[in-house]
């Protein structure tokens, strides 16, 4: 879970009323029922019930389940001007509240605070058509086809939307969240699902469209979005809380706002709140995470103080890595079944696969071989040579703690794993997560949510098979990829040990770079 930098450098509605070919200065707002799959007679939007809107129709019968809630994870209003600027929960509303930059609100200085891109019908057909495919493929289950008069999970085929004939949201959470929308075009009416897959639904990469797509972004209190892009062709979309708007030419506008799933902490907001509001770190947590209280990990059972942690690629895209390159300062000690091999300071070593064997490289021979886990440790930090990060103070990424290397794909990759104390750990994430212009305060309330993650995870321990407990990248939490600095540190070790506990469990501590002026409860979101 990674925030998003200013310098590095998403639901969806749309105006009905252009959909269904009515006037501009038509006033109606309501959807026209679709469940059966014949236009009946026009409803009028649902107003909020619970914490869901419906915006036409129920649609019980897509048989879509409800995720369990999270009583911690919960609805909160970030919005300052206008405080609350939902009144009857309808589409239209949606729409202006996620074009309007000039709403204010905790962390509004993130230039992901409100945003904009605009596809062509082209456009908007081919991203459909790819990205529905895959999607369909990866997660079947949150994906319905409108089939004999019944939304039903089957294969998609190929070109399946067609050319596009309307968008529609049929479901949000009272935070803005789009839940569920609907696409139809000349081929097919579709269901689409959860947070995760409408970003990927309507995500703009070079492998869904062959044209430059720029996003606009734009900060609280703007008159204008930001003459430069932000981002150019996103495979994801920033958030589910958009909007889209179809023009008179038959172009779509995609408005929307933060960036992120949009429950736990948003980190520009916690920057806002401890340095501009007064805030302390405890009184951060306290708003975000309900009914939680710190304690020291050492007194919750199941916890260790170690981590292992699953080291990906260049660029977080794989763990199976093709070769392995070590360098240190200091002496390594490698370890096998098959054999030992001790190397003197500043001496690399190279580990690949070779007929089902990992072998040990060192000056161009082979060392060792062997099919049995690798155990490497050293008397000073250990550089990983064949690996980009964005380390600006080391050549390569370089790591405390000791290795171990396994074989993978049936002999034909390598696993590397970490093995490292939390505290340690989190020298690396907390930098890595957060920048140090958000202060020491903003800082500690990363230090323990990411602490309180990885305690998460130890328990949850949903990597078992390959060896490790969490990923290095923002699958879990970003680890290494930014140089330490010494805030960042002093934030780690002024909350030692402390973690956030519900039922005296650590809880799943989400967070994510910029709110949209809403938090939403999680079960909306997963």
């Amino acid at each position: 879970m990674k925030i998003t930098r200013i310098k590095n450098t998403l639901g969806i509605s749309l105006c009905l009323l252009s959909i269904l070919g009515c006037s501009s200065t038509s006033k109606q707002d309501y959807y026209k029922r679709v469940e059966s799959g014949k236009v009946a007679t026009a409803v009028k939007v649902s107003n909020l019930k619970g914490d869901r809107v419906d915006l036409y129709g129920s649609h019980k019968k897509d048989n879509l389940p409800i995720a369990n809630s999270i009583p911690y994870l919960k609805y909160v209003n970030d919005m300052e001007s206008p405080k609350n600027p939902f009144k009857t929960y309808s589409e239209s509303e949606f729409l202006n509240f996620y074009k309007n930059i000039r709403v204010k609100g905790h962390g509004d200085t993130s230039s992901y605070w409100r945003w904009k891109l605009t596809l062509t019908r082209n456009e908007m057909s081919n991203v459909l058509n790819k990205n529905l495919v895959s999607l369909a493929n990866r997660r079947p289950k949150e994906v319905l086809t409108y089939s004999n008069g019944q939304w039903v999970s089957k294969k998609v085929s190929l070109n399946p939307i067609g050319e596009v004939t309307d968008i529609r949201v049929l479901q949000r959470g009272k935070s803005g969240l789009v839940i569920k929308i609907m696409v139809k075009g000349t081929r097919g009416q579709y269901i689409v699902a959860k947070e995760g897959n409408i970003r990927s639904l309507l995500g703009v990469g070079k492998n869904s469209i062959n044209t430059t797509v720029n996003l606009y972004g734009a900060k609280g209190g703007s008159s204008s979005y930001l003459e430069r892009p932000i981002s150019k062709n996103p495979s994801l979309l920033p958030s589910a809380f958009l909007s889209i708007e179809r023009l008179g030419n038959g172009s779509y506008n995609i408005y929307g706002g933060g960036f992120g799933h949009g429950a736990g902490i948003p980190q520009w907001a916690a920057m806002d709140l401890t340095k501009n509001k007064g805030y302390s770190y405890k009184k951060v947590l306290d708003r975000y995470y309900f009914d939680t209280k710190l304690k020291n990990m050492k007194s919750v059972d199941g916890i260790s103080e170690k981590l292992k942690v699953g080291i990906m690629t260049t660029g977080f895209s794989s763990i199976d890595h093709t070769k392995i390159s070590m360098h240190s300062v200091g002496s390594i000690k490698i370890r096998s079944k098959d054999g030992n091999v001790n190397l003197n300071p500043r001496t690399a070593v190279d580990f690949i696969t070779k007929d089902g064997f990992t072998q040990v490289i060192v000056a161009g021979k082979l060392r060792l071989k062997t099919k049995n886990h690798i155990a490497i440790t050293s008397n000073r930090m250990i550089s990983l040579t064949n690996i980009k990060r964005n380390i600006k103070d080391y050549n390569h990424p370089t790591y405390r703690g000791s290795f171990e290397i396994r074989l993978a794909k049936a002999g034909t990759r390598l696993n590397l794993i970490n093995e490292i104390d939390i505290e340690d750990y989190l020298l690396q994430v907390v930098p890595s997560e957060m920048p140090k212009s958000f202060g020491l305060e903003a800082l500690k309330v990363q230090a323990v949510a990411a602490r309180t993650y990885a305690a998460k995870d130890i328990l949850r321990n949903r990597y078992a098979k390959l060896g490790f407990h969490i990923l290095d990248s923002t699958q879990s939490q970003v680890y290494n990829n930014l140089d330490e600095n010494e805030l960042a540190t002093g934030a780690v070790k002024s909350t030692k040990g402390l973690i956030l506990v519900h039922e005296n469990k650590p809880i799943d501590a989400k967070y994510y770079s910029t709110s949209s002026g809403f938090n939403s409860n999680a079960h909306n979101v997963w």
